[in-house]
């Protein structure tokens, strides 16, 4: 699969702080790690099942990861001796669209007809080489006919959940693949559960936040919405690649705002992009407890064996 969309980028969004699980995180892993950096289902942490799913598309020297300051330990013992260098470390954590422009940026730098796809790290899929061809699909669709678009990716829901983005499915434009990619007719970010419930029978998508573009269309994508927020990183991207690029990055990140990509970027737009349905695909955003045990609960595995029980085996 990998290297077949020669200008394809991977951008894995890993500077989250998974808040609303961190109780479990505690009481049941026994540690105080975000969720991405802890295994739920085998011995691979959320965020190396990640990496792995997208290597098989994207290679090491054409992949950030995003983090923080703060997980910089857990970003090391998840990437071992593998391309450090390809780690951006945000000097704080504002949500989701200061992580996306500040690596959008750093592919711009290195190639500006750029194809990317981004990733969240903390959600569950599979079968993931399924979902990976889809992404494959997506990136050649608009590499091989030079469009200056975006593609996010969205799947069939199973209940009115209303911790998801939500996408109305539109006319359809073209085949990609297996699939056919359609207009995104509207957009709504976490709606409440009566309204999910009505989303739900007419028909809309869960929105699995992977996005697949060209780099300069989702640069400018993010200016149009966010222009602030644009304002502060231009002057990071006069800084990249010079000694002042530190000292710039953490004053921009003092004076941003926190900036949700979905909410800020996505649902403002949704006339503006194009949509990629995903069939028989297992997906979820483990950001609760629940999701996590229900998931598992229908595959029939077990939750993960907590730090303390592995270490005693270990020893055993």
């Amino acid at each position: 699969m990998r290297d077949e969309v020669p200008s394809l980028w991977g951008v894995v969004l890993a500077g989250g702080e998974g808040k609303r699980l961190r109780g479990f995180v505690r009481d049941y892993l026994g540690t105080d790690a975000p969720k991405q950096f802890c295994a739920f289902l085998g011995r691979r942490s959320m965020v190396e099942h990640t990496l792995r799913r997208v290597t098989w598309l994207v290679p090491w020297e054409r992949l950030f990861l995003v983090a923080t300051e703060r997980h910089r330990p857990y970003v090391v013992s998840s990437l071992g001796a593998r391309q450090a260098g390809t780690v951006l470390f945000q000097p704080v954590g504002r949500d989701t669209g200061p992580g996306i422009l500040l690596s959008l940026l750093h592919v711009l730098r290195r190639d500006p007809n750029a194809v990317v796809a981004i990733f969240p790290s903390d959600h569950f899929i599979m079968p993931g080489r399924s979902f990976m061809k889809a992404v494959e699909e997506a990136a050649k669709f608009l590499a091989w006919n030079h469009l200056n678009m975006t593609i996010t990716l969205a799947v069939q829901p199973t209940d009115a959940n209303v911790e998801y983005g939500w996408i109305e499915p539109g006319p359809p434009v073209a085949v990609c693949g297996d699939g056919t990619l359609k207009r995104m007719a509207a957009f709504v970010e976490k709606p409440p559960v009566r309204r999910a419930r009505k989303l739900l029978e007419a028909g809309w998508l869960w929105n699995t936040m992977v996005i697949v573009g060209r780099v300069r269309a989702l640069i400018q994508l993010i200016r149009r919405a966010c222009p602030e927020l644009a304002a502060y990183f231009s002057l990071v991207q006069r800084a990249l690649g010079t000694t002042r690029e530190a000292e710039v990055v953490r004053m921009a990140y003092r004076m941003i705002p926190s900036v949700n990509f979905s909410a800020a970027v996505l649902a403002p737009h949704a006339e503006q992009l194009l949509i990629l349905p995903i069939d028989n695909v297992l997906w979820g955003d483990w950001g609760k407890k629940e999701h996590i045990l229900e998931t598992l609960q229908r595959l029939g595995k077990p939750l993960s064996a907590p730090l303390n029980a592995r270490h005693a085996a270990m020893r055993a």
